[in-house]
C-alpha cells in the first residue's frame, strides 16, 4: 500500500492506494531546479539574448508589465530584480496586467506595495503604478486583427516608448502556453477585445502544446495565440521590448532567460515541453490536484487542471478532482454568470447556445461540458456545497479515499494515474 500526498488548498489530502493499482504519477520535473530564484533571475538579466535591457529603456518612457496576483510566481523578487536595473529609463509606468481578472484583489495590493518599496530602495522617483481594469479603464481602439478582434487598449499605454515584461511561463489549456503575449492581450485590453480573442478557444487547435513561437514548425497553429501575437504586434509597432521570462514550480525555479521576446519565449516553450509535458496511455481512472492554493481557489481556476490532463482518461472513465475552492465557484460575479450559470444548464442546450453566441468565460463551460459528456463521472472533493456541485453535472464526495476504494472494488486490476500540480502540466495521448 502506498501513501499518496496530494496538495489541497493550503494543506494536503492523503490517499492509500495499492501499489499494483498505481499507474503514472506525474508532476513537473525538477531537474536542475533551484530555490535560488534571485540568483537565477539575476544571472538571466546579466546574460540577455540579442537585446539588452539598457538599450531598450535608456532615455525612454517605459512600461513595466507585471503579471497579476492570480499568477503563482515570486512577484516581489521579480520586481526587485527589475527595479535595480531601471535607472536609465526616463519615466516608468508599472502596469499590473490583469486582463479580465479582478483588479483590486488583496494580492494585487501586495504587489503594488512591493513595487513602491522596491522603487524606494532603488531611488526610482519618476514612476507610477497602474492596475488595468478591463471594464473601467479608459481604452482606445488601435485596430482590428484578421480574426476580427478589435484591439482596444488602456490609453495610458499609448505614450510609452518601450516595454519591459516579466512573464512566468507554463502550459495553457487553450492559448498553448502562458507567455509574454498574454501581457498585451488580454493584459491591458478592454473586455470586448478579451472576449473576442477568447471566443477562438472553441476551435480545436486552440489547445496546449501549440503556439506561433513553438520551436517545432508543425506545432505553430493556435488561433487564440496567433490572434494574441497579431494584437501584440499591432500594439508595439516599432516600440522595443525586453523580456524576462521564467519557468517556476512551487518554490523552485527551473529556468530563466531575458532579452529578445520571440527567442526567449521559444526557449521557454522548449523548457516547458521538456519539464512539464507528458505522454501517458489513457486509463479508466485518474486523480487530479491543480496544485493547491492558489490554483484551486475556485472551481473556475481548478478546471484548468482537468483540461490539461483529460487525455489520460478513457471515454466512460472517471476523474477524482481535489479542489478546495475557498473562493467559491468563480473569482468574480461575471465569471460565475458565464461559467457556472451556463454549466448548470442541460449540456447539449448549453453548448448550442455558446456556439451561437460566445460570451467571455463560456469557453470553460464548453470544454467542461465536452469532458462531462465523454466520461461516466467527475468526482469533486471540495468545500463547495453539495448542491452546487451536483447541479453542475458533477459528483460530490466527502471522502476521496472511499471513491478510490470503490474504483478498486469494481475493478481489482484498475490502473489509476495521479497528477500533481495539474494546472502546470500538459498530458498528450500516448
Amino acid at each position: 500500500m502506498a501513501d499518496i500526498q496530494l496538495r489541497y488548498g493550503q494543506g494536503q489530502v492523503k490517499l492509500e492506494i495499492p501499489e499494483k493499482n498505481i499507474g503514472e504519477v506525474i508532476q513537473p520535473r525538477k531537474q536542475q531546479a533551484t530555490k535560488d530564484i534571485t540568483g537565477t533571475l539575476r544571472q538571466a538579466l546579466e546574460t540577455p539574448i540579442d537585446v539588452t535591457l539598457h538599450e531598450t529603456i535608456a532615455g525612454r518612457r517605459v512600461g513595466v508589465l507585471i503579471e497579476d496576483g492570480t499568477r503563482a510566481e515570486p512577484h516581489e523578487i521579480i520586481v526587485d530584480e527589475l527595479t535595480r536595473l531601471l535607472q536609465p529609463a526616463k519615466e516608468l509606468t508599472f502596469i499590473i496586467t490583469t486582463g479580465s481578472h479582478e483588479p483590486h484583489s488583496t494580492r494585487n495590493q501586495e504587489i503594488i506595495q512591493a513595487i513602491h518599496q522596491s522603487c524606494k530602495s532603488n531611488r526610482l522617483d519618476s514612476y507610477r503604478v497602474l492596475v488595468h481594469d478591463a471594464i473601467e479603464s479608459p481604452c482606445k481602439l488601435i485596430g482590428t486583427t484578421t480574426r476580427g478582434t478589435e484591439v482596444c487598449i488602456n490609453q495610458e499605454v499609448l505614450d510609452l516608448e518601450a516595454f519591459v515584461v516579466a512573464a512566468d511561463m507554463k502550459n495553457h489549456y487553450f492559448a498553448g502556453y502562458s507567455n509574454v503575449l498574454k501581457n498585451f492581450l488580454p493584459g491591458f485590453c478592454d473586455f470586448a477585445a478579451i472576449e473576442a480573442n477568447h471566443s477562438l478557444a472553441l476551435q480545436r487547435e486552440s489547445t496546449f502544446g501549440r503556439h506561433p513561437f513553438h520551436p517545432d514548425p508543425t506545432r505553430r497553429t493556435n488561433p487564440v495565440a496567433e490572434d494574441m501575437l497579431e494584437a501584440a504586434n499591432m500594439i508595439l509597432k516599432e516600440r522595443p521590448v525586453f523580456l524576462l521570462a521564467m519557468v517556476t514550480s512551487g518554490p523552485y525555479i527551473l529556468w530563466s532567460a531575458s532579452g529578445d521576446m520571440e527567442e526567449v519565449t521559444r526557449q521557454g516553450i522548449q523548457v516547458i515541453d521538456d519539464t512539464a509535458s507528458f505522454a501517458v496511455p489513457a486509463t479508466d481512472y485518474i486523480i487530479v490536484t491543480p496544485g493547491g492554493s492558489p490554483q484551486d481557489e475556485s472551481l473556475y481556476n481548478a478546471q484548468r487542471g482537468l483540461e490539461l490532463t483529460k487525455n489520460a482518461v478513457q471515454d466512460e472513465g472517471e476523474i477524482l478532482l481535489l479542489a478546495e475552492c475557498p473562493k467559491g465557484i468563480a473569482p468574480t460575479p461575471k465569471a460565475r454568470e458565464f461559467f457556472y450559470d451556463y454549466l448548470i444548464k442541460p449540456l447539449p442546450e448549453m453548448m448550442a447556445e455558446i456556439q451561437h453566441r460566445y460570451r467571455l468565460y463560456t469557453h470553460k463551460s464548453w470544454k467542461f461540458g465536452e469532458l462531462i459528456q465523454r466520461l461516466r463521472r467527475i468526482w469533486l472533493y471540495t468545500e463547495l456545497d453539495q448542491k452546487q456541485v451536483e447541479t453542475a453535472h458533477l459528483s460530490y464526495t466527502t471522502n476521496p479515499q472511499s471513491t478510490v476504494n470503490t474504483w478498486i472494488q469494481n475493478n481489482a486490476d484498475a490502473t489509476i494515474h495521479i497528477f500533481h500540480d495539474a494546472n502546470k502540466i500538459a498530458v498528450h495521448a500516448k
